[in-house]
């Protein structure tokens, strides 16, 4: 993928797509062509007056009307007669195609599966929808422009929107573009907002549609770059609740003007031609109407000299507190590892020894959730892709006798046995699984591998309602997290009885979310020393990474982590990387590092606050509350509050990386932890409560090569021993799944559980394990 693309840029004369577009020249890539749909025209028989207008028609208009406001949630269309002005004021070819149809698909997520599993039936399912409008006019572009391999949007919160042209610029081979999403949460703060902001590059934003009761008939044409124009709508909106930035349709807006030399010349408007026309029956919307020649291009006073790029707002790599733990974290290991130049030679760095061992599917099931480990199809063939091939199969034989489908699966775990030559083609038929919204999170990591085996996949199903399944899958690229370009999700959650909800988090890579590039450490940051700037280069992976995962976190409400996988690759130190990571997450989990902030505003997503009834939900009273969020911890937890870590090394990570964090999230619900130590293992379990779910970290000690075998063999009985004398003492049924990650996964291969064949694990104090184990169980008692 290039650094510098070639943009097309979505247009409907509002602010949000052209502000859009200057952080796209920012990211240096290029604005090849503008394109906007506009309203079907509809012959005087066929008039879609409403009858409450007071004028309706268009001046000097004899022919077909073309309606000026559609009322669309995907479409801008108040004062499209203006739009053909922007070509000649931006020196930018100008495409257009009419809006055709309306939302026949209205549903948050957009139903619409990639080319290879397009069938007749989902294409009669979108037939007459206006989101496929969009196709053939960016056909037309393209076909212009050749070179042109993005799409920009204005999207800032709504997954509606984003959903549906990320769907269509994916089917068309084109890169979504969002540099606006999640803009209020992203940093520095900024007092003002995006608004200020606009103002601040030279924006003239005029107000031409008010749909709020907070916003008045006589605010159509103010500017809304007039700090006292700002003023009103934000009191407007803090009074009666809605979004400041018109993000579900309180207002709409038109540029006229903005910033040298993407805007050559300016728009102006004859206000004697334009009309206001009031629709008394829905709540005090009114707009305004443009005649035909009502608008022209006019010359800009001046010199054309780029100055916006100084007053755009740079958003930073950092959240303010990763920002500050990751530069006083690399100042002390510059002090601690300035004097070493090598890696230790006392450090086990070997692969380990040769096993013969087997892999077995199993199965478990705990609450709603089951778990299907070590699917392998050694049958079809040697190569990955051919094995992958046969496990879809298996597996969609398995969801069949469950009277379930790959809908149901809310996490998947892929080992390869080389990811750079397997991952794209195993990506690309494992994604055939899934024509829906929202294919479940994922965590893809090369490990050591049987003879004759080059894939396993384990995934866990939900048998509860498809409602109480919801996901999050942003595939543009922004400035908040890694885009998930391909067949997984960022999360998808799980809501149980008590409404408490598990969230599956999808591994979370250090990439630089707008590039999409792999982080790399600063000049001034790298010393020379070659040992010395692998640990630091680690250590800035590490905090990206796990900003990444309290991103994703945050957006989704989770309060607690029930405990985290970090993987980690590349070579080098892996005792002072499983060190580095495990101070890393102990730091994350202190008391005020993640502080509950003042209320965003235009926190909700328009499409919850039109269809779940959160339209009348103030700003004031949205609650941004911390992660970790201390008031969720159940009174008589544990002092230490850290989450249990294992450091998982494994042969390689996507993109090449060093450390990928794995976790799951808990949202709306309490939370306790309890420990317990001996000389054999130790354990850190995280108590749901209201989930009746207990999740445990469980470390396996170091014993001689000589006892290891029965050494394990005891502890995993050990363990099941305790559930079953806790069930038996309860006269109930406690079922468990367990993970094991180990590199002795000889010894484990007849135990029910899902195996991931690693080079070494570590535990708390980057203690070398044998072997560590994650296991899900219904509440027990702690294990002693």
């Amino acid at each position: 993928m290039p650094n510098s693309l070639n943009v097309i840029a979505l247009i409907s004369g509002g602010k949000d797509s052209f502000y859009s577009m200057l952080h796209c020249i920012a990211n240096r890539h290029k604005i090849v062509a503008l394109a906007n749909l506009y309203p079907e025209a509809v012959p005087p028989c066929l008039h879609r007056n409403t009858g409450n207008s007071q004028s309706s028609s268009v001046p000097g208009d004899s022919g077909p009307e073309q309606p000026q406001d559609l009322d669309s949630f995907m479409y801008q269309t108040v004062g499209h007669t203006l739009i053909p002005l922007y070509a000649d004021a931006l020196g930018l070819p100008l495409y257009r195609e009419e809006i055709k149809g309306t939302a026949v698909d209205s549903s948050k997520y957009y139903h619409c599966p990639t080319p290879e599993l397009e069938t007749l039936s989902t294409t009669e399912d979108r037939e007459g929808d206006e989101t496929e409008c969009l196709v053939p006019l960016l056909k037309k572009v393209i076909a212009a422009h050749p070179e042109a391999n993005a799409v920009s949007s204005g999207a800032i919160l709504s997954t509606y929107q984003r959903t549906r042209i990320e769907s269509v610029a994916i089917r068309l081979g084109l890169v979504p573009l969002s540099y606006l999403w999640q803009y209020p949460s992203l940093p520095p703060p900024s007092p003002g907002g995006l608004l200020d902001d606009m103002a601040a590059v030279g924006f003239d934003i005029r107000i031409v549609k008010v749909a709020s009761g907070g916003l008045d008939e006589d605010m159509l044409w103010c500017n809304l770059a007039d700090p006292s124009v700002r003023s009103r709508v934000q009191k407007a909106m803090r009074r009666f609740g809605g979004s400041v930035l018109g993000e579900g349709g309180e207002y709409e807006t038109l540029l006229i003007d903005g910033p040298a030399p993407l805007w050559q010349k300016r728009i102006e408007v004859d206000e004697t031609n334009i009309q206001r026309c009031v629709e008394r029956a829905s709540y005090g919307t009114a707009f305004l109407q443009f005649g035909v020649g009502g608008g022209q291009v006019v010359a800009k006073h001046t010199s054309g000299e780029a100055k916006w790029p100084l007053a755009l707002r740079n958003i930073g790599q950092w959240d303010e507190e990763f920002g500050s733990l990751n530069t006083s974290l690399r100042e002390d290991l510059k002090n601690h590892y300035s004097h070493i130049h090598r890696s230790p030679d006392s450090l086990d760095l070997g692969l380990p020894d040769s096993q013969e061992w087997m892999v077995t599917l199993h199965r478990s099931k705990v609450g709603s959730l089951v778990y299907i480990s070590n699917l392998t199809c050694p049958k079809a063939g040697s190569a990955a892709s051919e094995q992958m091939q046969g496990i879809n199969h298996d597996l969609l034989d398995i969801l069949s006798a469950m009277k379930r489908s790959t809908s149901d699966i809310v996490f998947t775990t892929i080992l390869l046995g080389n990811i750079a030559s397997d991952f794209a083609p195993v990506n690309k038929i494992y994604g055939k699984l899934f024509d829906e919204p929202n294919p479940p999170s994922r965590v893809t990591v090369c490990t050591p591998m049987p003879p004759g085996i080059n894939a396993i996949v384990s995934v866990v199903v939900n048998l509860a309602s498809r409602e109480t399944r919801d996901g999050l899958h942003v595939q543009s690229r922004s400035y908040w997290a890694p885009a998930n370009i391909g067949p997984y999700s960022q999360a998808i959650s799980v809501r149980c009885n008590s409404g408490t909800t598990l969230v599956h988090v999808a591994g979370q890579i250090p990439l630089i979310p707008a590039t999409m590039q792999i982080v790399q450490l600063d000049a001034t940051a790298i010393i020379g020393n070659g040992y010395v700037d692998g640990i630091l280069r680690f250590q800035h992976q590490a905090c990206l990474s796990l900003q990444h995962l309290w991103r994703i976190g945050s957006h989704l409400s989770v309060g607690w982590w029930t405990g985290a996988v970090a993987y980690i690759a590349g070579g080098g130190d892996m005792q002072a990387k499983a060190r580095i990571a495990s101070e890393i997450w102990g730091k994350a989990h202190e008391r005020g590092f993640g502080k509950r902030g003042e209320p965003v505003a235009d926190s909700l997503d328009p499409w919850d606050k039109m269809y779940r009834g959160l339209g009348n939900l103030a700003v004031e009273n949205v609650d941004h509350r911390a992660l970790p969020d201390y008031d969720k911890l159940v009174s008589g937890s544990i002092a230490t509050d850290i989450p249990g870590l294992l450091v998982v090394e494994v042969n390689e990570l996507p993109h090449g990386c060093e450390v990928e964090w794995q976790c799951l999230g808990v949202a709306k619900g309490e939370v306790y932890f309890t420990s317990t130590n001996t000389t054999q293992t130790e354990a850190m379990n995280c108590v749901i409560a209201s989930a009746n779910r207990n999740i445990s970290h469980i470390f396996i000690r170091r014993q001689e090569p000589n006892d290891r075998s029965a050494h394990l063999i005891a502890a995993v009985k050990r363990v099941r021993d305790y559930i079953f004398n806790c069930s038996n003492a309860r006269e109930l049924s406690v079922s468990y799944a367990m993970t094991i990650y180990t590199p002795h996964v000889d010894i484990f291969s007849k135990v029910n559980a899902q195996l991931v064949p690693c080079r070494s694990v570590w535990g708390p104090g980057s203690e070398k394990l044998e072997a560590g184990i994650i296991m899900h169980s219904d509440a027990l008692p702690p294990l002693r």
